[in-house]
């Protein structure tokens, strides 16, 4: 009795379950989705890499000031003049980043790990 049981109980559950397993794979799978998941996640990793170069310039920036004698004014202004539009720049990407992570939460790309 007991083994009619447990066999009528699987034959009921499994195939539901298969067909649940089976949708899920549809949707995970499906090429459309992940085509448009990498191209956003390829594009903000493009972004992540200016972003880092800016950081890297802003930094040389700084060591050149640090650098610089008190009688090169000229070029103490060019620097600093360059470093505002660096820190501008920055601050730039790091919206369209923070924007581009907001657009892939809400595409739904599946098992992304920001």
């Amino acid at each position: 009795m007991k083994t009619l049981l447990l066999v009528m109980t699987f034959s009921i559950i499994a195939p539901c379950s298969y067909s649940a397993l089976e949708d899920l794979k549809d949707i995970i799978k499906d090429p459309v989705i992940s085509r448009r998941c990498k191209a956003l996640l390829s594009e903000r990793s493009k972004k992540i890499r200016v972003q880092q170069r800016l950081n890297s310039m802003i930094l040389r920036n700084k060591k050149l000031q640090d650098q610089l004698k008190p009688q090169q004014k000229v070029a103490l202004q060019k620097l600093n003049l360059n470093k505002t539009q660096l820190k501008n720049n920055l601050r730039l990407t790091q919206i369209r980043v923070q924007a581009m992570e907001e657009s892939i939460v809400r595409k739904g790309c599946p098992g992304i790990t920001l």
